[in-house]
């Protein structure tokens, strides 16, 4: 076995030894015992929530005073606790974001996280393509969502579209870092953008409408993401 599908495996065998839904799970929580970002008390929202892996960190890092509120195009099972919500819905359909906030109750999120990826075709211009244009609509929402000195957390694919979204999240938050945890292979094509200090505010995008250009259809190769590998079966 070469040494990243025994890293791989390892991860897997953990989270079901200790009931986690994916393995994604310790990417998360070795992204937060880097950077400390979820704390007890915090409301987080968790954008891609599916199969929940994330979700049961952050339940537990926020605690009984806290809320976690989910969000998928798939149906979530339950984490059967007080402090958790779930809502199926499409950060793509209009009135997602009035939604949302109505879901999280009074006040906005202390953290926003968005573990997203859209179907993948196996062309990786395209996909990878689609990613960002994701991670853009999370940006777009953060000033309804997101409380001001607030944090995100977001997997974006390698690619030419990556330094524009990195420049985004920088004119938003006064610290970004791109985190690659353990969790992830190495050979992957995901990495996870950090982003501490909200400002309140984003700047618009540098283009009217990524939708509009249209990416090379090349397969992909070795750009595996590990979004296609992490879900327990």
């Amino acid at each position: 076995m070469r040494l990243e599908e025994a890293k791989r495996d390892q991860f897997r065998r953990r989270a079901k030894e200790e009931g986690y839904r994916s393995r994604a799970a310790y990417k998360l929580l070795q992204i937060n015992d880097k950077y400390k970002i979820i704390r007890a008390g915090d409301k987080v929202v968790d954008i891609g929530c599916a199969p929940g892996g994330w979700l049961q960190i952050s339940s537990k890092l926020v605690g009984e005073r806290g809320l976690v509120v989910g969000v998928d195009i798939d149906s979530v099972k339950s984490l059967g606790r007080k402090n958790g919500k779930l809502i199926r819905d499409d950060i793509t359909f209009d009135g997602f974001s009035e939604r949302l906030r109505d879901s999280m109750g009074k006040g906005k999120a202390d953290c926003v996280l968005a573990d997203l990826s859209p179907k993948l075709s196996g062309i990786w211009d395209m996909d990878h393509f689609k990613q960002i244009e994701l991670c853009h609509r999370v940006v777009d929402l953060l000033p309804d969502i997101l409380t001001p000195d607030g944090s995100n957390i977001m997997k974006a694919f390698h690619g030419a579209e990556l330094s524009a979204l990195v420049k985004r999240l920088k004119g938003s938050f006064s610290r970004v870092e791109i985190s690659k945890p353990e969790a992830s292979r190495s050979g992957s094509s995901e990495v996870y953008l950090v982003s501490m200090g909200f400002s309140g505010q984003v700047p618009s995008r540098q283009s009217e409408s990524l939708e509009e250009e249209h990416p090379s259809e090349l397969p992909a190769d070795s750009g595996e993401s590990d979004w296609q590998t992490d879900r327990l079966n």
